[in-house]
């Protein structure tokens, strides 16, 4: 009875866990629509400017890489995966497409309108993106669904870096130190990205592990 009890709280607690990342970060990415990217319909605002002279380029990064944040997000839900499978694989071919585009460009983009030190943080963004996103679509093309999942959930964070960069640079502590506030901040949440997703994916797995033991203890009662 004690087994039976104790396994509805822990994966409630998961799903609660779940809801409210994806609840806050939909959250951020309205910031950012509302409070940044709607500029860019403003042919006079200084970010229509600055992009400008490379229009093209800007499309074939900004519009694969707001794609891919969008399909990233079901790719993540269990309930889309198993009730409508061929669905999940038709937007997990199309996010690593996207991934596939938007990630190179934007090394192009940071060529094309350089900043000092973050050249270089968007060459390691990118690749990270394609690294991961390559290994996950390997993975499940051997039939290793769980390396899969891990793979995913190491590469969407990259994505993510675009979001969360763009509101913390709106604080106005960070926002007062310029160029060094916003180089700060970008090699943080890349760092970040990084290797917070191993950190989550090992302590799944250290949690995953204590369940049975904590089972078989309460069996044993």
């Amino acid at each position: 009875m004690a087994t039976a009890a104790s396994a509805p709280v822990t994966r409630k607690s998961s799903i609660q866990a779940k809801h409210v990342m994806w609840f806050v970060f939909v959250l951020m990415t309205l910031f950012v629509l509302l409070t940044r990217d709607r500029m860019l319909l403003d042919a006079n605002s200084p970010l229509r400017q600055r992009y400008a002279p490379i229009p093209w380029l800007m499309l074939a990064h900004g519009v694969p890489g707001a794609l891919a944040l969008l399909l990233g997000v079901f790719q993540f839900s269990s309930r889309l995966r198993q009730r409508f499978l061929q669905v999940h694989r038709w937007m997990g071919r199309t996010y690593v497409a996207c991934v596939a585009i938007s990630a190179p460009v934007a090394v192009a983009v940071a060529i094309a309108l350089p900043l000092p030190t973050l050249t270089m943080a968007s060459v390691i963004q990118a690749t990270g993106w394609v690294v991961t996103t390559a290994t996950a679509l390997y993975c499940v093309r051997t039939g290793k669904i769980q390396q899969h999942r891990e793979w995913m959930m190491r590469s969407y964070p990259f994505g993510m870096v675009f979001v969360v960069v763009r509101v913390i640079l709106t604080i106005p502590a960070i926002e007062r130190q310029g160029a060094l506030g916003v180089a700060t901040v970008v090699w943080s949440v890349l760092a970040t990205a990084c290797f917070l997703p191993s950190f989550v994916i090992a302590w799944q797995s250290l949690a995953a592990g204590r369940t049975p033991a904590k089972a078989r203890s309460a069996a044993a009662d």
